[in-house]
């Protein structure tokens, strides 16, 4: 992370510190400790939305708190460029926070007792990415396709979904990427569900591989059909529909000044201009990606603006296709991060 990109964030919450009256701002969850350390990673128990280690960040520093297991693993792996805070693992942080905070009041993102939830003003601040987090998406997006490209070239006809699942499992981890969502589904399995968690099934004919690849915090999401035989007439009908909504979606309907709400009401017309008009309505489209798999689902209530600088996953689908990509709006247009060659 350059130091612009450091003190552009600490200037961010140190203006929400002022505004809100506050001494402190502790931020635990995953996404935001990775949001404002450029992307390290303070988790042990994925299952957990918050990691073992928060940032504290005061009017004039910042710091990191953590105990007394992990304060030389943050130091050396995660954290160098901040002071580490320890407490004794057996004990509560509250003291040591008060003391970091010198005993004003405290915001949090949800993990700190009898705090102000400041969740809210800190995921809109996170959702803009800055220079050096578009530069890791790139990376996280070449990776993730790689990933990819590595598991479909193993698979075969006969192979069972916890098997092509494990493929591209063991290629993102190989890439130092994790998986929080992956299927591997194949045939009928496709047409039938929307979400096709991995099952024990075999396939014949096709497979769906859907992945979100995680690294420095930030999802590439991609998913990617493999055929074993050529599609019929109506099934190549219905994937070149979803490649045309998914392209509609990218390049008119995402743009600074709208909001996803409106977004949303341009996918529902490029479905009925592609044949399709009912099937948006079988699963979600996408929305707004980056420190969280999907930041914000476009609905027709969300009226969360478009600006440069965000992330985008749309998965337009019509039953037995699908079609998805990850791109950052930038000055310039949109920029795919997850392209396939």
């Amino acid at each position: 992370m350059t130091g612009n990109g450091a003190q552009r964030k600490q200037r961010q919450i140190e203006d929400l510190l002022e505004q809100l009256d506050l001494g402190a701002i502790v931020l635990g969850r995953f996404a935001n400790f990775a949001w404002y350390t450029g992307g390290a990673d303070n988790r042990v128990d994925h299952s957990s939305p918050f990691g073992v280690a928060q940032i504290v960040i005061t009017r004039d520093r910042d710091y990191v708190l953590t105990n007394s297991i992990e304060a030389e693993r943050m130091t050396n792996e995660q954290t160098a460029s901040l002071e580490v805070v320890s407490y004794p693992w057996y004990e509560d942080p509250s003291p040591t926070l008060r003391a970091l905070s010198g005993g004003l009041p405290i915001g949090s993102d949800g993990d700190v007792a009898d705090s102000r939830d400041v969740s809210a003003e800190v995921d809109m601040l996170r959702r803009v990415l800055d220079a050096d987090a578009v530069a890791q998406y790139r990376e996280v997006g070449r990776l993730t396709v790689a990933a990819v490209d590595e598991a479909a070239s193993e698979l075969t006809p006969g192979m069972s979904e916890y098997e092509a699942a494990g493929r591209l499992e063991a290629a993102c981890r190989r890439r130092g990427l994790y998986s929080p969502v992956l299927m591997a589904a194949g045939d009928d399995r496709i047409t039938r569900y929307r979400h096709p968690v991995v099952h024990d099934a075999t396939f014949h004919r096709r497979v769906m591989l859907v992945v979100c690849g995680e690294r420095f915090g930030l999802y590439a999401d991609l998913t990617r059909f493999v055929h074993f035989e050529q599609p019929d007439v109506e099934l190549r009908h219905r994937f070149a529909a979803c490649d045309t909504i998914l392209r509609r979606m990218r390049e008119d309907a995402t743009r600074p000044g709208r909001t996803l709400a409106d977004a949303f009401e341009e996918c529902r017309r490029y479905y009925a201009e592609a044949g399709f008009p009912d099937e948006w309505r079988l699963h979600h489209q996408g929305g707004m990606t980056g420190y969280a798999t999907r930041e914000v689902i476009a609905t027709p209530l969300t009226h969360d603006p478009i600006e440069v600088g965000q992330a985008f996953a749309w998965n337009p689908s019509v039953t037995g296709a699908k079609a998805e990509e990850t791109f950052v709006l930038t000055e310039s247009g949109p920029e795919i991060v997850t392209r396939v060659t």
